[in-house]
């Protein structure tokens, strides 16, 4: 016979078992490397990054290499941080945590192929940035794939920060400027590109490294310290509530 608390006697056990210790632990590394890689790609070139052939050919070769390392690692713990922030809202908030969980998938996923536009550049300027590997990098940047892929990338990522900054605040899983300070990474993001001053570029790019941190630190110390955050709503007991 089931009894009506063995629901919550076997959240409480899950909440124990060293394999969720591991995820969350491994989730929480997650958080903090999402922003770290993306600085390190942010950082290692000049002004909003949209210009990759001049960017590169004025970068030294350490600033290249260490700009490309920021990129690959960001390709696998921006999607997993994100990820791990939005099910930080899953057992209080299943529809919002799963949304915000959906647009980051949607969001950084395409994060991987956009990055060969950055590679390729580094390689035509190690060759001396011949005319004809030029133009082929404008005609790889332009069509419609990549096309695609940016525009993905750009509705879900920004869309992503500001839904999991909505939530984490709302469900007090975080204190409420690290939530603001999250969410405000996407709108000021859209402000780094229509200004063409590379000193205001970089003082943004800088500001917005930050605030990732802001709100990524303590939303790692939540999924660290608060395991049943993670684990799904206990069952109502057979017969509960006839």
């Amino acid at each position: 016979m089931i009894r009506p608390d063995q629901p919550s006697q076997q959240l409480s056990s899950m909440s124990t078992s060293p394999f969720l210790g591991w995820q969350r632990a491994l989730l929480a590394a997650c958080i903090i490397l999402a922003p770290a890689s993306i600085t390190l790609y942010l950082v290692t070139w000049e002004g909003n990054l949209r210009q990759p052939l001049v960017d590169a050919a004025a970068a030294s070769p350490t600033a290249n290499t260490l700009h490309l390392i920021g990129a690959v690692a960001a390709s696998f713990f921006l999607p997993l941080g994100y990820l791990g922030m939005s099910l930080l809202g899953i057992r209080r908030a299943p529809g919002l945590a799963t949304l915000a969980a959906a647009l980051s998938l949607i969001g950084w996923i395409p994060w991987a192929a956009l990055i060969s536009l950055d590679d390729l550049a580094v390689d035509i300027a190690w060759a001396g940035s011949p005319p004809p590997l030029t133009a082929l990098w404008a005609e790889f940047n332009g069509d419609t794939v990549m096309t695609s892929f940016l525009l993905i990338y750009i509705v879900g990522h920004l869309l992503s920060a500001v839904v999991i900054g909505y939530m984490l605040g709302r469900l007090r899983l975080v204190p409420s400027w690290a939530a603001w300070a999250f969410a405000l990474t996407s709108p000021l993001t859209i402000v780094i590109f229509p200004v063409h001053v590379t000193a205001f570029q970089n003082a943004l790019k800088y500001l917005i490294c930050i605030l990732l941190f802001v709100g990524a630190v303590p939303a790692a110390f939540a999924t660290l310290h608060d395991g049943e955050a993670l684990l799904p709503s206990a069952p109502l007991p057979a017969g509960h509530g006839e």
